[in-house]
Order: C-alpha cells, then structure tokens, then sequence
C-alpha cells in the first residue's frame, strides 16, 4: 500500500484541534476499496498517558478507519504518524509536522482579558485586561471569566476571528446564559474563523449559525434543561436559511460555505425527555471535517446526535446513549441533502451533497434507559418523499451497543460502502444489523446508491 497523511492545519494556537486525513492512501488491488481494507493506524505523538473516559483507549493513538482528529493542548512540536496496512501485513507508513503555539504568548498583555463580576482576578494572568463585564468584541481576543460566578451569553460576531473563551482562578466552571458564534446576517461575507469556547457551564446552548471554520468547543457542561432552553449544540444551524434563502441577503452566496474543521470535544449535554422545554437533540450538525470525541451525551426530545449532512468525518469515544420524548428516535442519525458532490463553496454544493467518507468507532452506543427502536440509522430520513440522500464510504467499528428495553435494531444501513466490523452489544448477545438493496425501498434513491455493505 502507499500511505499519505494530510493534516486539516499544520500550526496553530494551544488547545490546537487537527483533523488527519488519510484517504489518499492506495491498495491498488483490483476489488477492493482503500477506504475500507486498509487498516490505519494513527499516532498523534503526544503521548501523555490520557484515556478517554467512555472507551478508556489512549488519546495518542487511533486505529481503524482513514480519518481521526486529535486535540494538542500544550505548546510544541509534534511528529504524527499513520501506518497504513494492507491485508497481506505489507505497510507503509506517512508522516506530519504539527506545530503549537502557547496561548499565554500569543495573547499577552491586553489580548488577554479577565471577567469577573466581582473583581476577584485571583488566577488572572500578568498583564492581562480586566474587567467587570463582557467585552463589547472578541475579535483576537482570550477572554477568560472568573470559575464560581455566572455570566450573560457570549457573542461571537461574524466578523470575529482568533477567539478563545475559557475560565481562570478555582472552582465551578464559570456560568453562562448562552453561545453563538456568527450572529444575524452575515452581509460582508466574512464569519468566524478560528474560535475556541472550554471550560464553561451553558444554560441556554451553542448555536453556530452560518459559515464558520476551525471552531473547537472543548469540555463545556451544558446538562440543565430549565424551563424555557433548547440546551443542545447547534452547528450550521440557519446556513440554508442566510445563503440561498434571507430576501435581505448582500453577501454573494459565493461568500458562504459549508462549517468546516469542527470540533466537539469531551462535553457533557444530558437533557431532558419532559415536553417541549428540552432540547430538540442534544446535538445537530451540518459540516465537512467535523470530530466528536469523547463526549458525554443523552436525553432529548428528539435524536441524541443528528448529522443532517456530514463529510470528512470522525465520531469517536462518546456516549450517545439515545432516550427522546416519543420513542421513536435514534442515538445517531446520519443522513443527507442528496446525492451530490461536496464542496466547502456553498454556491457550488448547495444543500443537495451526499454525506460520505466518515468513521464512527469505539463509541457507547444506546442506554439501559433508551426507550428507542433503533440505535444507530446510516441511511435517508425515510422510505418515502425524502429518500433521495446518498450515503457513501462509512466504517461503524469497533463501537458497543446497550439496548434499551424496545430496542430491535442496533445499526440499520442505507448506502454504498457502508462497512461494519469489530461491533458488539453489552450484554454479549449478537448484533442486529439492517440494510437493503431492494428496488422497491427508497424509492427516490437510485439504486447505485443501495450497496455494496461490507458486513464483517
């Protein structure tokens, strides 16, 4: 085989989120996909003894499919690695450079800003801003706010770009009403780029409206469904409302693009399944490049995660443990706008892409608790008006499922190259796995779109 490694960004700023992309890589065998029968072996270079906490496997490595993404918290340079294999043990092996800046550095003096309701800037950093309330823009700002006290909601305007929002000084996380990266109308067709939000509590959930790029949401707590809150994650959440749709548009719908390079990482979003005043998922998302890992999530009105497009993607060490208001949700699911190609341009792809070339491994799936029929659904919303979404190049490995006391299904597939291997169900028994190449099923879903599965 040959292997070839390619990095989403080679420097950055601490905490630095990287996608790595190996599809490049070739078998070169007739009959076979590289996708699907090489094995990737990743090594991040950074190894420093860390597990994830849902499948106790070591941060350092990933292992499986083509794609991983990894999270280098600390400044330095680091060597990774992939080793691509081939079935007959032949490999080769592909290397990058990432290279990490320290945050303190890069925002010294007055890029740095300290909050604190109560003046307590204990913990604050030398030199740093401070003040008593938010700042009126973010934009190439670290903004930090004091642990114990609670805040109004944070706004990342579209403008606004090289933003971190995290915590300092001892104690709870430091409480907010809500996120939003990009806000309103995007009329200048510049959004945000480059966005870091850790270490908060959130009442009222992150919402990313339209474009936006290099986003990392990292170890935020966003478990309490009040009275009133739609407490979820939101990514992409108005992009087919503000580029082909908002009458009042002055941006070209060139300007817009598909969220790309989005990470979600090691968060907890438990909400409720009482009625209207829960989360409708706990968390929905339209984007290429996108990485969940290690989250914590479950309990909602309707789906635990809902990929409604995705591409390039990595779905990694969570928690989706299922359980909505009605019972007939999934704890994943993955479908799309059509069978089109991708591009990050919104003008050339529009809505209508296929979601394709995405891993979902080494994942809890389902609940004791999930009152759900399905576990896990790759394939169009329905059998009926909206079967027409392609699904292509997707590996569900190594993944555990719990089932819940209605559960029937674990995985149900629709697509071409949708491979399952390594899958197991908790309580030992064997794994229930649907999918179809019948005519009459989808019937808007051209029949190229129906297989192969590569079910091991």
């Amino acid at each position: 085989p040959t292997a070839v490694l390619q990095a989403s960004r080679l420097s950055g700023v601490a905490p630095l989120a990287v996608m790595f992309d190996a599809t490049a890589s070739s078998l070169g065998a007739s009959g076979t996909y590289a996708f699907h029968d090489l094995t990737y072996e990743f090594n991040f270079g950074n190894n420093s003894g860390q597990t994830w906490g849902i499948s106790g496997a070591s941060k350092n490595t990933q292992s499986g499919g083509p794609l991983a993404a990894h999270v280098f918290e600390l400044p330095g340079t680091y060597s990774v690695r992939v080793r691509v294999s081939a079935p007959n043990g032949q490999y080769h092996e592909s290397t990058v450079s990432v290279t990490v800046q320290d945050a303190a550095a890069f925002y010294a003096g007055t890029r740095t800003v300290c909050v604190s309701s109560s003046a307590n800037y204990a913990g604050c950093p030398s030199g740093a801003a401070q003040q008593t309330t938010l700042p009126s823009s973010l934009d190439g700002k670290r903004v930090l706010l004091r642990r114990g006290e609670s805040f109004a909601a944070i706004s990342v305007r579209n403008e606004d770009d090289g933003v971190q929002v995290g915590a300092y000084g001892t104690g709870a996380k430091p409480r907010i009403q809500s996120a939003q990266i990009g806000t309103g109308r995007g009329g200048t067709g510049d959004f945000p780029d480059d966005i870091t939000v850790m270490d908060l509590d959130i009442a009222n959930g992150i919402d990313q409206t339209a474009s936006a790029s290099k986003v990392l949401i990292l170890r935020n707590d966003l478990d309490d469904p009040g009275s009133t809150v739609n407490n979820g994650i939101v990514i992409g959440s108005a992009i087919d409302y503000w580029a082909p749709a908002d009458p009042y548009r002055t941006a070209p719908v060139s300007a817009f693009y598909n969220p790309h390079e989005i990470f979600i990482v090691e968060n907890r979003v438990i909400g409720s399944t009482e009625g209207d005043d829960t989360p409708l998922a706990n968390l929905q998302a339209v984007a290429s490049r996108l990485a969940l890992l290690g989250n914590d999530f479950g309990r909602a009105s309707q789906h635990t995660v809902r990929l409604y497009r995705a591409h390039k993607s990595v779905i990694a060490h969570n928690a989706l443990r299922g359980m909505s208001s009605d019972g007939l949700r999934h704890s994943l699911k993955l479908h799309s706008g059509g069978v089109g190609a991708y591009n990050d341009n919104y003008a050339i792809s529009g809505a209508n892409w296929a979601s394709s070339q995405i891993v979902i491994a080494n994942n809890l799936m389902g609940d004791p608790a999930d009152n759900n029929a399905w576990t896990v659904a790759v394939r169009p919303q329905n059998d009926g008006p909206d079967s027409n979404e392609g699904i292509e190049d997707v590996i569900v490995e190594n993944n555990r499922f719990a089932r819940g006391p209605r559960t029937n299904a674990d995985v149900v597939l629709v697509g071409r190259r949708l491979t399952t291997r390594g899958n197991a169900r908790t309580d030992g028994q064997n794994l229930s796995i649907g999918y179809t190449h019948q005519p009459t099923s989808y019937p808007l879903l051209p029949q190229a779109w129906k297989g192969p599965y590569l079910i091991r």
